[in-house]
């Protein structure tokens, strides 16, 4: 149901949209500026979310990418705000709510849908992603034989080959160094980071840390890689390329991602409203559909089809192992921190 607020309309001094020489715009009342990762991804979002949200209530929107927590660092610190929403992850969330960004008012979701594990009081997850370990069945044709655990990845000796992955360092490749080197899933946090970096060590020789998603997607499809973790649904692409990939089902990382209201938005409370939608059943399943992402709702029921079926670790029907998702209230603690670990230790 949608609550009547009375719109904030200041006017701010573009930082983006505008260059520095000065000029000031102000925000139009029925637009939300929206802020995500542009192509498929932005297509997927307005297709589920936006055009019905527009739709049932006449909102527009303007869509701009990337969805960078730089700009909004930029945009609250000059007091410019232009964004009315941002896809970003929780652990940003978490590290400047009230800072960065706006906690969260949302009484009309309804909260039993949900993994508590995605709530906070500035996040709460829109979608959610595995980051899948696959390997080349052309390279280990027998599954008896092939790849069938974490701990597998991470041992160049029984399975040689070049692994490949996202260099993202909080998306779940330490938890899976952690738990390659013993660390009982229960007990993955605290994270104990040592731990995790001595399984990188391991094979970091043998690695290719990709700058992005699709770079790794490219690497996969070039037959540049016989292992890899790359998330649920460029793992669900690779394999639409013809790629010999199949995923591992041992422990499964899950992260989700969630849409933000950056501090100081021109059209918060209608912001609000419009994430009020987004979390419905209907619109977080029609998404999954779009995407090859799962949905966050428990009661949503998206129709995964092909490949990115194949690939849903949040189906127990397909997922035969178990998943863990990611501690967005650790990392919100620490990722800086270990962050500038990982750069250190990738370029020493």
């Amino acid at each position: 149901m949608l609550r009547r607020r009375r719109a904030v309309v200041p006017i701010v001094a573009a930082v983006l949209a505008v260059s520095s020489c000065g000029v000031g715009v102000e925000p139009d009342p029925d637009t939300l500026t929206y802020a995500s990762f542009g192509g498929t991804f932005t297509a997927g979002q307005q297709a589920a979310w936006q055009e019905p949200w527009t739709e049932a209530t006449g909102m527009r929107f303007a869509n701009t990418s990337p969805s960078d927590p730089v700009l909004i660092r930029a945009q609250v610190g000059t007091g410019s705000v232009l964004w009315d929403l941002a896809d970003v992850t929780p652990y940003f969330a978490r590290q400047y709510c009230g800072e960065l960004v706006e906690p969260l008012d949302l009484p009309d979701v309804d909260r039993s849908q949900y993994d508590p594990s995605l709530i906070g009081d500035c996040y709460f997850g829109a979608y959610r992603f595995g980051l899948l370990i696959s390997y080349d069945t052309e390279r280990w044709p027998d599954p008896e034989t092939a790849p069938r655990t974490v701990a597998d990845f991470f041992d160049p000796v029984k399975f040689p080959g070049r692994r490949g992955v996202v260099s993202d360092v909080a998306n779940g490749m330490l938890e899976y160094g952690a738990l390659a080197d013993g660390v009982a899933p229960e007990d993955l946090y605290p994270l104990d980071v040592d731990r995790a970096f001595t399984s990188w060590d391991r094979i970091k020789d043998d690695t290719t840390f990709a700058a992005n998603n699709g770079a790794l997607l490219q690497q996969a499809t070039g037959g540049q890689v016989d292992m890899m973790m790359l998330v649920s649904a460029r793992t669900a692409a690779v394999m639409d390329e013809g790629a010999p990939f199949t995923p591992v089902w041992d422990t499964t990382m899950i992260s989700f991602n969630t849409l933000v209201v950056p501090k100081g938005a021109p059209n918060r409370d209608k912001a609000m409203d419009f994430l009020e939608f987004v979390l419905r059943p209907e619109q977080s399943a029609k998404f999954a559909e779009l995407t090859g992402t799962s949905p966050t709702n428990d009661a949503a029921r998206p129709h995964l089809k092909g490949n990115e079926g194949r690939v849903d670790a949040m189906n127990p029907s397909v997922n035969t192992g178990r998943s863990i998702t990611t501690d967005p209230e650790w990392w919100g603690e620490h990722y800086t921190e270990v962050a500038e670990r990982y750069l250190g230790w990738l370029n020493g």
